[in-house]
């Protein structure tokens, strides 16, 4: 889903034309390498939380969101025009009053995503250096704040660049760092005796509606996804590529969901990488690259943000006045993430709100509104009747998610 941060303003890529030509070069299996990198986020360490809170059949909803989500990117390289985004379609479906709105709505996101990850960081470099405290006068701060002060410091420069071809590798990191999570959460449960002997409950029918926000931030990559398509060598087989991404990624975290609750049963932990003993060398190392996995983000997530109003700037864009405001406007904005992190430090109520907020939004509420707003004078009644269904059910439960999600931080922040 942070991936979604190459599309948020498409003509900030597009004006690179020799960029956009080699994108345009993506084959079949290339493709459904960066529809997975996009699908797969930072919900993939809440899995086994999940699994745990809603029960197996819980899981009932995680493939329900996953044949919505599927059908709904579907419908939405059904609506795109040569070389479009998420934004264009908006434009082409209501107007280009709409584009300002949808805009802020995937930026909102963007921002939301990068809190979490700073979250996720902050808890697992406490959990890696618990006594990293400093005490200021009879102020004593935590370690989770303190060490996410150095973090900013160490982050800061990567959202300094603006070379977004560049950037654009960083996605790679994030396979990679999910890959050696996996096989050493494998070798910590087989190799180093914690095991997989925890029982899962059936159903906890309670927690649904919390649970409904994390599967469905699993697969709200929409705003990436176009991208896919327009650098597809044939676009015919854009569907076929869907299909295979979004199986391979269910099964990626329903096979996470299971080695993590199998592992820790009751005691799961919103982010099972923090339920490894700390003693273990392999808890280490899942600490250590939970806490890199942002690293790739920041800078991947906040350029369209800056650039978009960079280009707004009354001064050219060598001029020493572009540059200054470039660093400050960057700068205030990882101020803003950091900050926000640390006011609301929940990682699984920030992951359920984003989920439910606008992750609903974005990946199933409005591409089917998107497409019966474009297509309403030729779309069959069978297939208008599906997309008035999704449209009511992603509305539904993304209202009563955000609900559940806001009440949870009130409690969260009272107690």
């Amino acid at each position: 889903m942070e991936h979604q941060a190459l599309e948020v303003e498409g003509q900030s890529l597009d004006q690179n034309d020799q960029s956009l030509k080699k994108l345009q070069r993506s084959s079949f299996l290339h493709a459904t390498f960066n529809s997975v990198s996009a699908i797969l986020g930072i919900s993939f360490l809440t899995t086994p939380y999940a699994l745990e809170q809603g029960g197996w059949l819980g899981l009932s909803i995680l493939f329900a969101f996953s044949v919505i989500c599927c059908y709904t990117a579907y419908v939405l390289s059904r609506c795109l025009t040569p070389n479009g985004s998420y934004n264009t379609i908006a434009e082409a479906a209501f107007g280009s009053r709409a584009r300002l709105p949808f805009t802020l709505l995937v930026q909102f996101e963007m921002i939301a995503v990068l809190v979490g990850y700073t979250i996720s960081m902050g808890d697992n470099l406490a959990r890696l250096f618990p006594h990293a405290t400093l005490r200021i006068s009879a102020l004593e701060i935590g370690p989770s704040k303190v060490l996410l002060f150095i973090a900013f410091l160490v982050v800061l420069p990567t959202v300094w660049l603006r070379n977004l071809a560049w950037i654009s590798y960083l996605s790679l990191f994030g396979i990679v760092t999910y890959m050696i999570i996996t096989v050493t959460m494998i070798y910590a449960g087989a190799g180093l005796g914690i095991g997989f002997h925890h029982s899962v409950p059936h159903l906890r029918p309670e927690n649904l509606l919390n649970i409904a926000g994390i599967y469905a931030y699993c697969f709200a990559a929409h705003c990436a996804l176009p991208s896919v398509y327009t650098s597809l060598k044939n676009p015919s087989n854009y569907a076929k590529v869907l299909v295979l991404s979004f199986m391979i990624s269910t099964m990626i975290y329903i096979g996470f969901a299971f080695l993590g609750g199998t592992m820790f049963g009751d005691y799961t932990l919103p982010q099972v990488s923090l339920n490894i003993p700390t003693h273990l060398v392999a808890a280490k190392l899942v600490l250590w690259m939970v806490v890199l996995l942002p690293f790739s983000k920041y800078s991947l997530c906040l350029a369209p943000i800056a650039l978009d109003i960079e280009s707004k700037f009354p001064w050219p864009n060598t001029s020493r006045s572009f540059v200054a405001s470039s660093l400050l406007l960057r700068t205030g904005l990882l101020i803003f993430v950091f900050l926000l992190a640390m006011v609301f430090p929940y990682f699984e109520t920030m992951v359920a709100f984003i989920g439910s907020a606008s992750g609903m939004l974005v990946a199933v509420t409005l591409p089917s509104l998107f497409y019966l707003r474009i297509y309403r004078n030729v779309m069959p009644k069978w297939e208008a009747g599906v997309n008035y269904a999704i449209l009511a059910v992603g509305t539904a439960v993304g209202m009563a998610g955000t609900i559940a999600s806001i009440i949870n931080f009130v409690h969260r922040i009272r107690s």
